[in-house]
């Protein structure tokens, strides 16, 4: 009887010391596991900030005077630019002006003074169907104006205006070409 005490003894020191290496070997393993690493795709240098799809609205006494849309925005915070690709800018004009469509391949936006260079491929559209192209645009915020100092191509119905730069005011929709000017009209709009 005494050695059958003994052996059931030995049987529950046996199933407890079991039972302890079944948890242990649970703990560790779960321990070994390593967590799914985030895919965080490192910034280029001089980027703060990197945004997919910004847009941008500015408003003046609750009214829109233009929305920024970009595909990319880096924003640099020690020149406090955020630089755009795939922009389009739409500039609302008050009292039945309608809307001028602007894309551009990339652009700079300054955050101090709401400036734009539209850089790359710029192209201009209304929904009155006049339009404008030139290679750079600069929009200055401070007199609601597109500028540019290199060629500027104007067109509307039946006419095209060629010249070397060029002052577009976008509240008033009225433009200038500043020299090298060429003209061609067409009868009938064609």
């Amino acid at each position: 009887m005494h050695n059958f005490n003994n052996f059931k003894r030995f049987l529950g020191v046996l199933a407890v010391v079991a039972s302890l290496l079944v948890i242990a070997t649970i703990v560790f393993r779960m321990q070994q596991e390593v967590a799914p690493k985030l895919s965080v795709r490192k910034l280029p240098l001089q980027v703060d900030v990197s945004l997919h799809k910004f847009h941008y609205t500015e408003t003046k006494q609750g009214i829109k005077r233009w929305e920024l849309t970009a595909d990319r925005a880096d924003y640099n915070k020690q020149a406090d630019i955020s630089y755009l690709s795939g922009v389009q800018m739409v500039v609302h004009g008050a009292g039945g002006l309608g809307e001028l469509l602007i894309t551009a391949d990339r652009g700079e936006y300054n955050n101090g003074t709401r400036d734009i260079a539209l850089i790359g491929n710029v192209r201009g559209k209304s929904n009155k169907g006049y339009g404008f192209s030139a290679p750079r645009v600069n929009y200055v915020a401070a007199r609601s104006m597109l500028q540019t100092s290199e060629r500027a191509r104007l067109t509307d119905i039946g006419s095209e205006l060629e010249g070397t730069g060029m002052e577009y005011y976008t509240q008033t929709r009225k433009f200038r070409l500043l020299k090298d000017v060429s003209a061609v009209y067409r009868q009938g709009g064609k």
